[in-house]
């Protein structure tokens, strides 16, 4: 295959898969808080009732709802969410867990 449609083939999937993805984010309606934690890592998560969806630099992940001895937890077996109520956890197998994470103002 020459080198120019090869580029263009990348380019194409690449503008594919990203609208996909944007498409995929966000539901109308759904309230979206977004965190910066100690470390410098920030991510998005979209609320719905017994789950939620996590964006993050990695991807977008549909975590669900699990029981917590305080606050809002949410995992998919290899992520964990846990928002108790004055700052928030990320841990991820594989990665240091990202503590501290406050969620910012919203925005009007």
């Amino acid at each position: 295959m020459p080198r120019t449609l090869r580029i263009l083939a990348a380019a194409l999937l690449a503008t594919v898969t990203a609208g996909l993805a944007s498409t995929a984010w966000t539901r109308e309606g759904a309230a979206i808080d977004n965190y910066s934690c100690r470390n410098g890592e920030r991510f998005a998560v979209e609320h719905h009732t017994n789950h939620i969806r996590l964006r993050t630099g990695a991807g977008i992940f549909a975590l669900t709802s699990v029981p917590a001895s305080r606050g809002d937890k949410y995992t998919d077996g290899q992520t964990v969410f846990w928002d108790n109520g004055t700052d928030a956890i990320l841990e991820r197998a594989g990665l240091p867990a990202a503590n501290g994470c406050m969620r910012e103002a919203t925005r009007s």
